[in-house]
């Protein structure tokens, strides 16, 4: 039901003059009975205005009841509109049930008393009722006003929404952040061995010792040479010396391999890794054929 006072009583006295009116209808005609109607609502109007708060419907209820006898004539305002109307009261009280009784006509409620009040045969009976909404509660309020079922489904909601949280926390992928060069330290022990340079100077100092040793000696020493990593043998640990004394080299081939234009110590090809060297080599020429035939050494001392 609307706030609005005269829309609220404008409802009510419909309801209200319907339900005194309606018994008329076996013996009156409908015209008659119209403008009975409108004569009751423009009386009880002026009669109801003056007092009517939606708001407060039990405000003034004791100026807004009407009592209806068959014994006596009924309040002005009724009594006007049956004289007006053409309606015979007595008539009409008869219709009503033919008992005294009291008619309220309240904001939102319309009710009839039978019986005198407080008398053990009273009792109210509610003719038509329309519900009042009451203002909205402030926040204060609903809190106070919370049962424990919200309370608890409340306290419910919370604790799911911190485990899903955890799992969300959980499950995410982690993110890693690029390293920072400067906050890393280097370790002590390492050294400029594993450059490739400081890999070429051992592999220098090592063939220069070795450059009279056959193939497979020097690959084996290139290769040995190339797995260590320390650049002075004081400083080097017990695994490298141990890999350096698995180095094999064949200190009875003191021979060399000559070639076009002269005679080198330095032998290329392909590297043979571990064990002995094979047996396989260059088979040094004969004396006789580096020397020559008696009879080119004939020739040449006749030209002289």
């Amino acid at each position: 039901m609307a706030f609005n006072a005269s829309t609220s009583l404008s409802v009510t006295l419909a309801h209200a003059i319907s339900y005194l009116t309606r018994p008329l209808i076996v013996q009156y005609s409908a015209t008659t009975i119209i403008k009975l109607q409108l004569l009751l609502e423009a009386n009880l109007t002026a009669l109801y205005a003056p007092t009517w708060v939606p708001k407060e419907p039990l405000r003034g209820s004791g100026r807004r009841c009407l009592t209806l006898s068959p014994e006596c004539l009924p309040p002005r305002v009724i009594y006007s509109a049956c004289l007006s109307a053409g309606v015979q009261w007595f008539d009409w009280i008869a219709l009503l049930g033919g008992q005294e009784f009291d008619f309220f006509v309240d904001p939102g409620c319309i009710s009839v008393r039978h019986g005198r009040k407080g008398s053990p045969d009273c009792k109210i009976i509610t003719v038509w009722a329309d519900e009042v909404p009451s203002p909205a509660p402030t926040l204060a309020t609903k809190v106070q006003n919370r049962t424990i079922a919200q309370t608890l489904i409340e306290s419910e909601i919370n604790e799911d929404e911190q485990i899903f949280t955890l799992i969300a926390e959980e499950t995410k992928p982690s993110t890693w952040g690029a390293p920072v060069l400067d906050r890393l330290t280097v370790p002590a022990t390492m050294t400029r061995a594993s450059s490739p340079f400081s890999t070429d100077s051992s592999i220098s100092t090592f063939s220069s010792h070795s450059r009279s040793s056959s193939r497979s000696s020097n690959s084996s020493l290139s290769f040995s040479s190339s797995e260590t990593t320390s650049p002075s043998p004081s400083k080097q640990s017990r695994r490298e010396r141990a890999r350096q004394a698995r180095v094999f080299i064949d200190k009875t081939k003191t021979e060399v391999t000559p070639y076009d234009g002269g005679k080198t110590t330095v032998l290329t090809g392909g590297v043979m890794l571990g064990g002995n060297p094979s047996k396989g080599r260059t088979e040094k020429p004969s004396k006789k054929a580096v020397n020559g035939s008696p009879a080119t050494m004939q020739w040449r001392a006749v030209r002289a």
